[in-house]
C-alpha cells in the first residue's frame, strides 16, 4: 500500500513534488557538509592567528599563485584559501557529485525511475528538475558560507579589510557546482551511479592535482588552465574580485553539461532496476569455469552474499584502483624525476604550516613528494571513496532498495549478513591498498628514485587501516539508522574534520594531534621511518570497536519497510 499512496501522490503533484522531495532530502546531506565547513573555517582561522606569516611573505610570487595566496599574505586570506579553497572545494564538490548522480542514474538504480515517468513527467523534465535541485541547494549553500565567511573575523576580530568575500565564495560554488552536473551528465548516459561517481570524482581529483601541479613546471603553466578546478581561484577573486573569464567558462560549461543529460536521457532505455553482469554470472557463462563457479555460489544465493556485494562494487573499486596505480603511483615517478633538478629550491619555498593541511611531506626527497601528492590527500581520498560507499550501503542500501527484508527472510541471522557485508568492504580495500603499493613501487623503481620498498609498504599498511575505520563508521552508521546519506555524511565529514585537526596539530604542535587517526596513518612519516606498532595497533583497534558495535546496533533496532 506504501508503494501505491507515493505513486498517487507523484500523480496529484508530479513537478513540484519531485523538485521538492529532491531539494528536502539532499537538503541534510548539504546542511551536514556546510556546518562541518563552517566549523572547519572558524576552527582554522583562530589557529592560523598563531601562525608566523612572514613565512609566507618570503615565498616567490609564482608559488603564491599557485596556492591562490596574494602577495600580501596574512591571516584571513590564508584561512579562505586553505579551509574554503581546499577542504571546501572537495567537501562541495563531493557534495554536488553525489547529488548529481542519483538525480537519473540513483532513481534507476533504486528502481523508482519508472513510476517516476509513469506520471505525466517528461524525461527531459527529469533532467532538468535535478539540474535546478543541485542549484538551489548550493545558492543556499554559498549564502551561509557567506554569512560565515564575513561573521568569524568579526568574532575572532581578524581584518578583512581589502578582501571580496563575496567574489569568492561565489566563484568557489560556481566551480564545484560544475563537478555536480558532470555526474548528472554521466549518469544520464549510463544509468550506472558508480560509473557517474567514478568518473566525476577521477576528474575532481586529476583536476585539483593538474591545477596545483602544472604551474610548478617551466614551460607548462598554462596547461593547468585544461582543468575545471583551475576556475575555482582564477583570477584570485579573494583580492580581485570575481574573474569574468573564469566566470563565463563555468557557466558555459555547466549549462552544456545539464543539455548533454538532456540529450542522453532521451537517447537510451531506461531501467527500471539496475541489472548488471556479476563476476560469479560471467564465470558461470564460460564452460571451463561454469562447474567451479556453481559450487563457489552454493545452493542458495543467500549463503554467499558476500559474493554478491563484492560484484556490486567491481566497476567503482577496479576505477579508483586503476586511478591509484596509474596517475597516483607509476606515472608520479617520471614527473618527480623531470622536476627533481628544481625540488630542492621549490621545497624551501613551501612552509611547512601550509604543506601540513595537503597531508604533510616535502618537495626535497621522494618519498616527501609522494608523501605530499600521493598519500597526503589522494589516497585516503581514494580508498575511502571505496570503504565508505560499500560500508554505508552494505545494510543501508539494501533497506533503500526493500530487498533487506528478502534476505532476512532466508535462516540467516543478522549478524551472519553483517559479517558477510563486511568482507566485501575488506576485499575491495585491500585492492585499492594494493593497486596504490605496485603503482608507487614501480615509479621507484622504473625512475630510479631509490625508495625503500618496506617503508612503502608501511605506508600502504597504514592507508588500508585509516580506509577500514572510516569505511568502518559508515558501516556501523548505515546498520545503525538505515540511511545511507546519514552514513555517508558523517563517515567522511567526520573523515574530514579529523585530517585537518591533525594539521592544525602539526602548525602549533598541539596536544590534540595524536587523536587523529591521521597522525598515526602519515604522522610517524612511514615513508621515511617505515613500521610504526603503536600506530597499527590504534588504527585496528579502533576499527573493531567502531565496526563490533556494528552488531548490537543492528540487533535492537526496527528495519525501514518503507
Amino acid at each position: 500500500m506504501s508503494g501505491v499512496g507515493s505513486v498517487q501522490h507523484l500523480s496529484s503533484k508530479p513537478l513540484s513534488s519531485l523538485y521538492g522531495r529532491t531539494v528536502i532530502s539532499r537538503g541534510r546531506s548539504v546542511a551536514i557538509g556546510v556546518v562541518g565547513l563552517s566549523a572547519l573555517f572558524a576552527f582554522g582561522m583562530f589557529v592560523y592567528r598563531g601562525v608566523d606569516m612572514s613565512l609566507f611573505n618570503k615565498m616567490p610570487a609564482s608559488v603564491m599563485s599557485v596556492i591562490g595566496i596574494g602577495p600580501e599574505a596574512d591571516v584571513a586570506s590564508l584561512a579562505y584559501n586553505a579551509i574554503f579553497s581546499t577542504y571546501g572545494a572537495l567537501i562541495l564538490g563531493g557534495m554536488a557529485i553525489m547529488i548529481g548522480s542519483g538525480a537519473i542514474a540513483g532513481r534507476e538504480r533504486d528502481g523508482t525511475i519508472g513510476l517516476l515517468l509513469a506520471n505525466p513527467i517528461s524525461r527531459g523534465r527529469l533532467a532538468l528538475e535535478g539540474a535546478l535541485a543541485l542549484l538551489t541547494l548550493y545558492v543556499a549553500a554559498a549564502l551561509v558560507l557567506l554569512a560565515v565567511g564575513l561573521l568569524t573575523p568579526v568574532a575572532l576580530d581578524v581584518s578583512i579589510s581589502g578582501l571580496n568575500v563575496v567574489a569568492f565564495i561565489a566563484q568557489l560554488v560556481l566551480g564545484t557546482l560544475f563537478y555536480g552536473f558532470l555526474a548528472l551528465a554521466v549518469g544520464a548516459w549510463t544509468g550506472k551511479t558508480q560509473v557517474a561517481i567514478g568518473v566525476s570524482t577521477g576528474v575532481l581529483i586529476i583536476s585539483f592535482l593538474g591545477s596545483g601541479l602544472l604551474p610548478l613546471i617551466a614551460g607548462w603553466e598554462e596547461l593547468a588552465r585544461i582543468f575545471p578546478w583551475y576556475y575555482i581561484s582564477a583570477g584570485d577573486p579573494l583580492r580581485n574580485g570575481i574573474d569574468l573569464s573564469a566566470l563565463a567558462i563555468l557557466t558555459s560549461a555547466s549549462a552544456l553539461l545539464v543539455a548533454v543529460a538532456w540529450v542522453g536521457v532521451y537517447r537510451r532505455d531506461l531501467r527500471s532496476r539496475s541489472v548488471r553482469t556479476r563476476i560469479l554470472d560471467r564465470l558461470r557463462e564460460k564452460p571451463l569455469t561454469s562447474t567451479l563457479a556453481d559450487r563457489f555460489a552454493g545452493r542458495t544465493l543467500v549463503s554467499k552474499i558476500w559474493i554478491k556485494s563484492v560484484s556490486e562494487f567491481q566497476n567503482l573499486t577496479l576505477l579508483v584502483s586503476f586511478f591509484m596505480f596509474t596517475l597516483m603511483g607509476l606515472l608520479m615517478g617520471p614527473i618527480y624525476a623531470y622536476m627533481q633538478p628544481n625540488m630542492a629550491q621549490l621545497g624551501e619555498s613551501f612552509p611547512p604550516e601550509l604543506l601540513a593541511f595537503f597531508g604533510g611531506g616535502d618537495l626535497t626527497s621522494a618519498e616527501g613528494f609522494f608523501q605530499l601528492e600521493t598519500f597526503g590527500l589522494v589516497g585516503p581520498i581514494a580508498i575511502m571513496i571505496v570503504t565508505i560507499s560499500i560500508g554505508a550501503k552494505a545494510i543501508a542500501g539494501e533497506e533503500n532498495n526493500r530487498t533487506l527484508g528478502l534476505l532476512l527472510a532466508n535462516p540467516l541471522s543478522r549478524g551472519h549478513l553483517l559479517s558477510q557485508k563486511l568482507i566485501a568492504m575488506v576485499i575491495w580495500g585491500f585492492v585499492v591498498a594494493l593497486a596504490t603499493f605496485a603503482g608507487v613501487s614501480l615509479a621507484s623503481l622504473v625512475s630510479g628514485l631509490g625508495m625503500n620498498y618496506l617503508n612503502i609498504l608501511a605506508a600502504c599498511v597504514n592507508l588500508l587501516l585509516l580506509g577500514y575505520l572510516f569505511g568502518g563508521v559508515a558501516f556501523m552508521l548505515g546498520a545503525a539508522t538505515g540511511r545511507v546519506g546519514i552514513a555517508i555524511g558523517i563517515s567522511a565529514g567526520s573523515a574530514i574534520v579529523l585530517q585537518v585537526i591533525s594539521a592544525m596539530g602539526a602548525i602549533n604542535t598541539g596536544w590534540w594531534e595524536k587523536l587523529s587517526p591521521f597522525y598515526w596513518y602519515s604522522g610517524t612519516d612511514p615513508l621515511n621511518t617505515g613500521f610504526t606498532i603503536e600506530g597499527i595497533v590504534i588504527l585496528v583497534v579502533a576499527t573493531a570497536l567502531v565496526v563490533g558495535s556494528s552488531y548490537p546496533l543492528f540487533n535492537r533496532r526496527d528495519l525501514i519497510k518503507s
